[in-house]
């Protein structure tokens, strides 16, 4: 009797644990199948084989998807040279729970790599020599979804050229990231890291990028939308440099610092907001300094249902090599893209450039417009006229008063050219093009249109209700002809 509950004692743990990692592999395998499913609604990609094998206490699925297959397929078919299908396997083996190694106890865990045979791998081993070119480690958790570690190693690869003068080398110094993700990708946050790309030739041109770094948080808006997401994503770059040293035909020497590009979609609702920031604080080129330069736009208010069906659409048109391949086809299928186009617009959607501004020699530029459709019907689409009343738009701009001068003079100056003649003395001409430009500014600052202070020359534009202003006064822009060259010529 005694023996018998010894034996119980062991065996229960043990029977709990396989049954546990059995339970554990099923709910592994059902997630896999789901993505699976999802892929199969992705455009331009082709799940091409998969093959799945479940045991016990471990795994192994293996998968090969195409990408731009059917285009390259039919781009061939033409006749033009083209790209090959791009083809990929990815081997991943694992390991269910509870136990997954170490002191690591959750759902499971799993290796995954590309597997490479052939060319390709004798392309790859050039490159990383025996190490693994992409080594993504996925731990499953407990309560669903699981962390993604991903990485890609450092290389020096010296480009195969048969001349000497056209050697190149590139430097990577590797990549990293992590992404969090919940059950079947519905919310996922990401972070990584790539410290520096570096391009060389022979000549001693170089291009760098160093810095890179991203980041993002985003959720799924609608559970049969794969791709559409709600949230944020950042990336950020220290400095990308570009010095071309190939000789009399060498391209500007060009530097940016502290480059950020990073997206907003906010949900509110039935709406969502898609708000872009882009911007460097320092843009030099040639020597002569841009920066800082930033361009920020939005579309906001945007019906987030229909905006789905719209871009379902749109990708789903443009993966059909058919109709790439057809004039009249992809004209006719464009037409079926108003549909959700105009019932977007009867959502009064709103479209901004919310800041373009860069510095000149000259000094700061910068500007910005925005434009409200208040909800535009199918029958006010068929008359664009009608249109004009219900359109709200605004703007603002600010320009260096000495670089509108100078390209306003110039043109002033061919203008007058072609009327006296290219014997006229150079600083008459100059002084008179100068003059013009007088003439025509100050009657658009004496009357408010302009505003010139601290060198600078701004102006705010409105339009709304058919009445366009400028600085809050009613505007004609046909009051304001500009006096004919000749006129100031005699």
């Amino acid at each position: 009797m005694k023996k018998a509950a010894v034996l119980a004692v062991i065996a229960l743990p043990l029977i709990a644990y396989t049954g546990g990692a059995w339970y554990l592999g099923q709910r592994i395998e059902n997630s896999h199948n789901a993505q699976a499913k999802q892929a199969e609604g992705i455009p331009n990609v082709k799940l091409v084989k998969r093959d799945y094998q479940r045991g016990l206490f471990s795994s192994t699925e293996t998968v090969t998807i195409e990408l731009m297959g059917d285009t390259a397929r039919a781009l061939q078919a033409t006749g033009e040279e083209t790209i090959e299908p791009i083809r990929l396997t990815v081997r991943t083996d694992i390991r269910h729970g509870p136990w997954i190694g170490g002191t690591e106890f959750d759902a499971g865990v799993a290796q995954s790599e590309l597997v490479l045979e052939g060319e390709a791998l004798e392309a790859v081993r050039k490159v990383f020599g025996d190490r693994k070119p992409l080594d993504i480690r996925t731990v499953y958790h407990f309560a669903g979804g699981g962390r993604s570690d991903v990485s890609s190693p450092a290389f020096v690869f010296d480009v195969p050229a048969e001349d000497d003068d056209d050697a190149m080398r590139v430097s990577w110094d590797g990549i990293t990231a992590r992404i969090d993700f919940a059950e079947g990708m519905t919310q996922y946050t990401m972070s990584g890291a790539a410290p520096k790309l570096e391009v060389t030739d022979a000549a001693g041109s170089r291009m760098a990028i160093t810095g890179l770094a991203f980041s993002g948080d985003q959720t799924r808006l609608f559970e049969d939308d794969p791709l559409l997401y709600a949230g944020s994503q950042r990336f950020t770059v220290d400095a990308i440099s570009f010095d071309d040293r190939s000789g009399s035909a060498a391209l500007p020497k060009v530097e940016l610092t502290k480059l950020v590009y990073e997206v907003d979609i906010p949900k509110d609702g039935d709406f969502v907001d898609l708000v872009a920031r882009i911007g460097a604080e320092k843009f030099e080129v040639a020597g002569t300094g841009y920066g800082p330069a930033h361009y920020d736009f939005s579309l906001r208010h945007l019906h987030a249902r229909t905006t789905s069906r719209l871009y379902r659409s749109f990708m789903t048109m443009s993966a059909d090599p058919a109709l790439m391949m057809n004039p009249q086809a992809m004209q006719a299928q464009m037409g079926q893209l108003m549909g959700p186009a105009i019932e977007l617009l009867g959502h009064a959607p709103v479209v901004a450039i919310d800041r373009l501004a860069f510095n000149t020699p000259h000094g700061p530029t910068s500007l910005s417009a925005k434009v409200s459709l208040p909800g535009i019907t199918p029958d006010e689409l068929a008359n664009p006229l009608g249109l004009i009343g219900k359109v709200d738009a605004s703007g603002a701009v600010s320009l260096p008063e000495a670089l509108v001068r100078s390209m306003m003079v110039e043109r002033n100056k061919a203008g007058l050219l072609a009327v006296v003649g290219d014997e006229a003395d150079p600083d008459e001409l100059a002084a008179m093009a100068d003059a013009q430009f007088e003439q025509t500014l100050q009657p658009l600052t004496s009357q408010g249109y302009v505003t010139r202070a601290d060198g600078q020359l701004s102006a705010k534009i409105a339009f709304s209700k058919g009445q366009l202003t400028v600085n809050g006064l009613p505007f004609n822009p046909a009051a304001m002809a500009q006096p004919a060259p000749s006129a100031l010529a005699e």
